[in-house]
């Protein structure tokens, strides 16, 4: 599988963290969001590592910095009063 990923929001927490990627798989021609999760055990026994595949319009219904990015991307390339009127103002 021959994939582009973008950077969409990371979030640390103490010894987890969470990572969106926008995903593009050139070989199935599949756009999704990418999350991966890894979590830290407090008591020094290591790591554990997710990773998940989620729908564009599943992960849009959400609420959050890594949509709010998502929806700044998508505006980009969309140029007019239309685009204007659904994405706001894009500062690229």
């Amino acid at each position: 599988m021959s994939v582009l990923r973008r950077p969409l929001y990371q979030r640390n927490e103490g010894a987890d963290e969470d990572v969106w990627r926008l995903v593009f798989d050139t070989d199935t021609n599949r756009l999704f969001v990418e999350h991966e999760q890894t979590r830290g055990d407090t008591r020094g026994f290591g790591y554990a590592t997710s990773i998940d595949e989620i729908d564009l319009a599943v992960f849009l219904n959400e609420r959050g910095q890594g949509q709010q990015e998502l929806v700044r991307i998508l505006g980009a390339l969309f140029e007019g009063p239309d685009a204007e009127r659904v994405f706001g103002s894009v500062a690229a």
